[in-house]
């Protein structure tokens, strides 16, 4: 079970609220082979526990890192919903749309904290 907003680390978002649309979760289903029948909770599970990367100004859009299963997850979210979710392989050719022009840095303790170690 996720811990509450409250007590995640700094620099750790929850963002299990969000309206997740059928695209995101069809995204996510087909991407990560998810079970139709469990894939809102293991997104919502996962949207719990992210960081944010950065914002689109064009649109208002932002990305957050998440992990699923030990893989990383980029979800796209605007106006407190998920429209998409992406491999992360698919998300950096887009990371200077969210303006990062470099991979975060600390990668190995980003992605220890978001596995909750």
């Amino acid at each position: 079970m996720p811990e509450p907003a409250d007590q995640l680390p700094p620099g750790l978002r929850d963002y299990r609220s969000a309206r997740v649309s059928r695209h995101a979760l069809e995204r996510f289903i087909e991407r990560f082979a998810v079970e139709p029948a469990n894939a809102l909770d293991e997104l919502r599970g996962v949207l719990a526990r992210t960081r944010r990367l950065g914002r689109n100004p064009e649109n208002g859009a932002i990305a957050v890192l998440g992990l699923y299963r030990k893989q990383v997850l980029v979800a796209i979210l605007q106006e407190s919903t998920c429209l998409t979710v992406l491999t992360w392989n698919q998300f950096l050719p887009h990371l200077a749309d969210f303006g990062r022009f470099k991979l975060p840095r600390k990668w190995g303790r980003v992605l220890r904290r978001l596995a909750g170690e």
